[in-house]
């Protein structure tokens, strides 16, 4: 998948976009339509096009569901608001990303950016409007302990560590697991992957907290893991966890 495809499906109503490095996901459920992080700015055209696809308008999304507010994450997620009228759902403490004012990893990655894997990260991170992403200033507060009346009805698990408001939705008509940036499938710093991981120490907010957070997907069992970065992987959340905790 490059940064021009517009969707590729992984499930039964299930398709997931992006590029390459970064990972977003349409879910077309039984009782409308909802998107799942934004990358990066620059794919709102690629919504478009696979919303075109499937014979959908924009303005039939019913709802935007953000693991946490990165700019990888957040990317169009307020023009989505904006010009669709579609709305947002975020953690609450998460909202000083959302505005853009919380602190991001720059300094440690700018030091390592002699490993080829996060040099290209950075390099499509700039071009494809990260560091130029419009604030969230107005979205739906989410609790962490809920079960969304959005289509698919997600369940929300709260998986702080990566960030504090970090989420993770379990659509169970689907059995898929979108888990933003708690379990990646890929190190795009060393280049290794192909199966669940955390990211690098100095990614993650509190380490030690996202690695504790991992034993609330624990209990889930069979799922389609979608990661924000990496391949989508198919097991059991259990498995999973092990494989993470395994991977550090």
């Amino acid at each position: 998948m490059n940064d021009t495809t517009a969707g590729t499906a992984v499930a039964d109503g299930v398709y997931r976009c992006g590029s390459d490095r970064v990972n977003w996901y349409l879910i077309d459920a039984d009782d409308g339509l909802v998107v799942v992080d934004t990358g990066f700015p620059s794919h709102w055209n690629q919504l478009l096009e696979l919303l075109e696809s499937l014979e959908y308008d924009v303005t039939d999304v019913d709802a935007c569901l953000l693991t946490h507010a990165h700019p990888d994450h957040a990317g169009f997620a307020d023009r989505l608001r904006t010009e669709a009228d579609v709305p947002v759902w975020l953690h609450e403490a998460d909202a000083e990303h959302a505005r853009g004012e919380g602190d991001l990893a720059v300094a440690q990655a700018v030091a390592r950016l002699w490993r080829p894997e996060l040099f290209r990260y950075f390099l499509e991170f700039a071009r494809s409007g990260g560091f130029s992403v419009p604030p969230l200033t107005t979205f739906r507060s989410i609790d962490g302990r809920e079960t969304l009346d959005v289509p698919g009805s997600p369940r929300v698990i709260h998986v702080p560590g990566h960030t504090e408001g970090h989420v993770a939705f379990y659509f169970p008509d689907h059995e898929v697991l979108v888990c933003g940036d708690e379990i990646v499938t890929v190190d795009f710093v060393a280049g290794r992957g192909h199966r669940p991981q955390l990211l690098a120490a100095w990614f993650n907010a509190d380490h030690e907290q996202a690695d504790d957070s991992l034993a609330r997907l624990e209990p889930i069992g069979e799922v389609l893991l979608l990661p924000g970065h990496g391949d989508p992987w198919r097991g059991r959340t259990e498995t999973a966890v092990d494989l993470a905790r395994r991977r550090e």
